[in-house]
């Protein structure tokens, strides 16, 4: 009578079990990995536009900026803008899940994918924020110069971009957090 009582115990331990919480398909990591390929597109078409607008908006400050100072300043930025998209182009791109890989492949593939945009978004403060800082330090300082009078208010915008900068390494590492606890779970599966 007691092993049967264990026995039914365990079965009803068992039973009461999540079903999906241990395995995963091959159609999910599929599914997964075409979520992150869209978002990293998505993510990447929109720093693309915003490059072009600061280049175009930096461009006739490189050639007409009343100061030296400022044109240089116009030419930081802009150099600063070529450099993240091309390592945004480089190392933050998500390549497709090729279709003829078996379930633990495309797991490790996908996982590999994963820790590239994790890596990426957890650096972004050295290679997206501070390349802009000496483009924007000269641009402050050139304004600064060419208008006096308005040093206080130039200085309180440099502020508020810092503030912005920051906020956006904050996002950023949420981000990356929120991909770490991803890639746990897929650790879990393996």
């Amino acid at each position: 009578m007691s092993d049967q009582f264990r026995n039914d115990d365990v079965q009803a331990l068992w039973q009461s079990q999540s079903p999906g919480d241990a395995a995963i398909s091959l159609e999910e990591i599929r599914t997964q990995a075409r979520r992150l390929e869209e978002r990293v597109a998505r993510r990447n078409r929109r720093e693309y536009i915003a490059a072009a607008i600061v280049v175009a908006g930096y461009g006739p400050l490189v050639w007409f900026g009343p100061t030296t100072t400022l044109r240089l300043a116009g030419g930081l930025v802009i150099a600063a803008t070529v450099f993240v998209v091309h390592r945004l182009h480089v190392h933050g791109t998500a390549a497709a899940l090729p279709a003829d890989l078996a379930l633990s492949s495309a797991l490790e593939y996908h996982r590999a994918q994963l820790l590239r945009q994790r890596n990426l978004l957890r650096s972004v403060w050295l290679w997206f924020l501070m390349p802009f800082a000496p483009g924007l330090v000269a641009f402050l300082v050139g304004l600064s110069r060419a208008n006096p009078e308005r040093s206080p208010r130039i200085v309180a915008g440099g502020m508020v971009t810092v503030i912005i900068m920051f906020g956006l390494h904050l996002l950023n590492r949420r981000v990356a957090a929120r991909i770490q606890r991803r890639l746990d779970r897929l650790s879990e599966l393996q």
